[in-house]
Parts: C-alpha cells; structure tokens; sequence
C-alpha cells in the first residue's frame, strides 16, 4: 500500500481533467490498487469494530467525467453511507499537488445536480464536522497524531474545499515520510472503529442523516397521506421521542424568554403558535422548533398552514426560536432529552419563496 500512495501522489503532479496516460494510470491505481487494498481489509474491520457491521464495502473514484483533482477511495457502511454524498465514512483523500495523503473521517460534502456534483454549503459542513469531533472527542485523543484540518491544496471552486470542511479527523501522510504497511493498517483499524461508534450513536446526537428526522417525518407522512410508500427514510423519531424534543426545546425558549424579562405562557395546546411573551406593553407570538441536528444557516423546520398565517399576519411581532443539537436519551423511558443551542430570529419575516410545500389538498369536481 505504501507504494501504490506513493505512485498516486507521483502522478498528482501530472493533473490533467483530460484522460491522459499519466491520468489513465491514476485511475487503475486508484481503482485497482488502493481500493483493492481497502477491500482486503474488511474482514479486519469486520471482526476489529466495536461495533457490529455486516455491510461493510470500498468505493473509489477519480473521475466523473472530467479528471478529479482530488481521487479519493472510501470505506463505508452500505446501509449507513450508500453514497458517497450521504453519511460519514473513512477516506483516502490525495492532495492536488502531490505532496501528501490523507486517511479522514468526513461526511457526505456534495450534491448531485445538473449532471455534476455541487459542493453542500462550507459552514453547515463544518458544523457537522464540529459537531462529530465532540461527540467523539474521548475516542479521537487516543491517537494525538490525528488531525483535525487538512490542506488539500485544490482550487476554491473544485470540492476540495468541501472535503476540507468535512472532515472530523485525518492522519497525513507525506510524501517524503510515508509509513509502512503495518501503520497504514494499524490506522485503518482505529478510524474505522471509531467510524463504527459514530453509526451507532449518530441518531441519538442528530447526526444520522444530511435531513434533520423532523423533515423526514413530514416528507414520510405526506407521501403516506398521498398513498405513496417512501423509500429511503432515513432515521426517524416516534411520538416519545418527538414529546421529549418538543418539551426540551420549549423549556430552552422559555428560560430565554424569562430572561429577557417577559412574562410567558405556553399556548401550544390550543394555539397556532408554541408561546405567549409579555413584557410590557409588548407582546409576542413565539414559535418553537426543536431538533437533534445541528443548525445551519441552510437547515429546514416544518410548518403547518396555521402557523404560516398567524405569523405573517402578526409580523412583527412575532419570533422565532430554534433548540438545535439537543440530545435525546433513548435509556430512559420514556425517552429524555436535554442540552440544545439556541438561535433567535426576531421579528421573524417568513419569506414566500422559502416556503416548499409537501402536500396538497384538492377538490375533485367536474
């Protein structure tokens, strides 16, 4: 393996996006050597992995169309990762000038659009990315010889910037110091252990999936409503699971809320809105949202048509308050929740075009 690192890199120097023998040698290295290497190490992760996998598989790719400046061959839970612009998995990531390669823990970091893929907003990816260094922070100091920044050094407009965000923690390795095939297997193992951890606490810290489980809950019950059976679902929340989420966001929002000196009453039972806010003469319809995923300038909520006419009626004086990263407890029962991030968006000026809508009703007549 150690040899088939150092040929990439050598050939690195030689990018082209055309199909270049150079390029075409790239290719059969990166397809049939690297990745055949990685498949030979599945049974060792297998039986190594904290956590039971039966589908663990190799992916490589350095092409898709045009030459990719950045080839890359992944390890991945099928299940878990189906594609490499979904989940997490651990990756060779080989530096566009040839100078050095990386072993990284990352995410899904683009989307497939207009026949190419699009790099997924920089700052959602590297709160994700954040967001898993903490949650596996205890595991990661094992081995300080990780890292937690890689420099690709790719053009700003190709996706290495992207895998750069995306990545929670990476050993490098050098060209003029690469590591002999015991350390190459050795780190294997660790990240993918620790890669096995993260598929089986990510639900339960808001990492499952690229779609925050509120938005897949809404997208599955419309399709359910319209007599369609919707693939794909993801990781979903039952009805304990969403109680405990609501109720933790709420409590969060009111604490806020009483600290900024207003008097406040949940109205969520009865009302189009979650809170009463008084302070004054002043008054606030307050809307509350809750999640387990972390919270980007790009994330969704889910709104019913109620809620949609009460606050663009009562502009502005209404407000709306987000919970994000809250952490469920699925030990307790019934299920727990605490933590969460706060983020305040007052007045709240619900924007038409933002609004996508999941279902229809309509009337058949002749």
């Amino acid at each position: 393996m150690r040899e088939l690192l150092r040929d990439v890199l050598l050939l690195q120097r030689e990018w082209s996006w055309k199909n270049t023998p150079a390029m075409q040698k790239r290719g059969r290295l990166i397809h049939g050597g690297v990745a055949d290497w990685l498949r030979e190490q599945l049974p060792v992760l297998k039986r190594d992995a904290p956590v039971e996998l039966d589908d663990w598989d190799v992916e490589a790719r350095d092409a898709t169309g045009n030459k990719s400046v950045v080839p890359w061959a992944r390890v991945y839970s099928a299940s878990r990762s189906d594609s490499a612009t979904k989940g997490w998995y651990v990756v060779y990531l080989f530096g566009a000038q040839g100078d050095s390669v990386y072993l990284s823990l990352m995410q899904g970091t683009s989307e497939w659009q207009n026949g190419e893929f699009k790099r997924r907003p920089l700052e959602g990816t590297r709160l994700r990315a954040q967001r898993a260094r903490e949650v596996l922070s205890a595991r990661l100091r094992a081995r300080p010889d990780l890292v937690e920044q890689i420099t690709l050094k790719a053009p700003k407009h190709t996706l290495g910037p992207a895998y750069e965000a995306g990545t929670v923690a990476a050993f490098e390795y050098s060209l003029d110091a690469l590591p002999s095939e015991e350390v190459l297997r050795d780190d294997l193992i660790f990240l993918a252990s620790v890669l096995s951890h993260l598929y089986d606490i990510a639900p339960v810290v808001g990492l499952a999936d690229d779609v925050a489980p509120e938005i897949v809950d809404a997208l599955v019950e419309a399709d359910r409503s319209a007599g369609k059976a919707r693939r794909g679902q993801g990781f979903r929340l039952d009805s304990a699971e969403r109680i405990a989420i609501e109720r933790r966001a709420v409590a969060v929002a009111t604490e806020y809320l009483t600290g900024e000196g207003y008097d406040v009453t949940d109205v969520g039972a009865t009302e189009s809105y979650d809170l009463d806010a008084r302070r004054g003469e002043q008054r606030l319809y307050v809307e509350v949202k809750g999640t387990t995923t972390v919270w980007t300038s790009a994330s969704e909520i889910i709104l019913t048509k109620k809620e949609v006419e009460l606050h663009l009626r009562e502009y502005p004086n209404n407000m709306l308050l987000i919970v994000s990263s809250i952490v469920l407890d699925r030990s307790a029962t019934p299920p727990s929740a605490s933590g969460g991030e706060l983020q305040v968006i007052h007045p709240w000026r619900i924007v038409r075009p933002n609004l996508t809508p999941l279902s229809y009703r309509y009337l058949v007549a002749e």
